[in-house]
């Protein structure tokens, strides 16, 4: 009987500490759930407030490259009302309806005049950036990447060589277009014997390959193909079966302005944005097709001295350079604020 009492009690006493522990578990549950709402709660209102001080209450501004389509270019829509367009700036744009963000797209005239207003805040966010670890002082970088880039050599059909490496290119003169603001990717790989140098514009590039006056040109497949689209060069002028480099372009925020905040959200959103890379690169195609559709009335690039076209027609030797050339006086300046900036 004695034993029975003590089994009874002790089955009791776990029945009461079965109890107290299933209390306090839940408890604990309900308390670990308020602080998850709170939580949520919390970047609700960091997030409402951010977006209200940085693309409520004003548009954020952004800007991408001045001419270097499909990824960016500068449009004039009169009176001296600068725009900027391309892929780079359909990318935020779809970011930017998620959040519910408004939004104006800047164009300038020259690179280094973004990246100078991106600086002191003029600008708040500058799309396609290679390097922005070199901008310095007064700016961060989103990640992910909104897309890598690749690059590889161009050069007249009639004078095609193997690029295996950039050994192949010594004792060759090699161009880079300036609009594309890739130099500084390929510096740290351009030998003594490597003659390379920076020219302004397709059109100049292109007329400096037909006539011998360059062997190659260094540059996107994706740029480069929009271009010879457009001048209806893409028979004459072709790439090398290799890529020589690979880089992404990144989302580059001020941090001296409101919107320094919504740099969370944004980096959230790219990378959904992004995850589907076929969609990017189906996107960036259909760009590149809407770019020669603008040019399509226009007639072939013929160039005087030509040594490869197909075709003995001369044309004027005008260099109607597209309509935002880099500004040498202007960058000169701008170099100099740059150089102050980093001191």
């Amino acid at each position: 009987m004695k034993k029975k009492n003590y089994f009874i009690g002790a089955c009791l006493v776990l029945a009461l500490l079965s109890c107290f522990i299933s209390k306090e578990m839940s408890a604990r549950s309900r308390k670990e759930a308020n602080g998850v709402v709170i939580i949520e709660q919390e970047e609700k209102k960091e997030k409402q407030k951010a977006i209200a001080e940085c693309g409520f209450l004003r548009p954020m501004r952004v800007s991408s490259f001045i001419s270097n389509p499909p990824f960016g270019w500068t449009e004039d829509l009169g009176r001296n009302q600068l725009v900027s367009r391309g892929f780079g700036v359909q990318i935020f744009d779809a970011l930017a309806k998620e959040l519910k963000l408004r939004y104006e797209a800047v164009g300038y005239r020259s690179y280094q005049t973004a990246v100078n207003a991106l600086k002191r805040g003029d600008l708040d966010l500058l799309i396609g950036v290679y390097t922005p670890n070199t901008l310095g002082k007064g700016t961060t970088t989103i990640y992910p990447s909104m897309f890598t880039n690749v690059f590889t050599v161009y050069y007249p059909k009639q004078k095609a060589f193997s690029v295996s490496s950039y050994a192949k290119l010594a004792g060759k003169k090699g161009i880079i277009r300036r609009e594309e603001n890739i130099y500084p990717l390929f510096s740290s790989q351009i030998t003594d014997e490597m003659d390379v140098s920076l020219v302004n514009t397709a059109k100049k590039a292109f007329e400096m390959l037909m006539r011998g006056e360059a062997d190659y040109l260094i540059g996107s497949p994706y740029a480069v193909e929009a271009e010879l689209r457009r001048y209806k060069l893409h028979e004459d002028i072709v790439a090398a079966d290799h890529v020589i480099l690979d880089a992404g372009m990144y989302f580059v925020l001020t941090t001296n302005t409101d919107c320094y905040k919504l740099k969370n959200l944004l980096s959230k959103k790219l990378a959904e944005y992004v995850a589907d890379k076929s969609a990017v690169e189906k996107k960036l195609r259909q760009d590149i097709d809407s770019w020669g559709n603008r040019f399509r009335q226009d007639e072939k690039l013929e160039v005087i001295g030509s040594k490869y076209s197909s075709s003995n027609s001369q044309t004027t030797e005008e260099d109607d350079d597209e309509n935002y050339d880099e500004d040498e006086d202007e960058d000169e300046d701008d170099e100099a604020e740059n150089t102050s900036d980093s001191n």
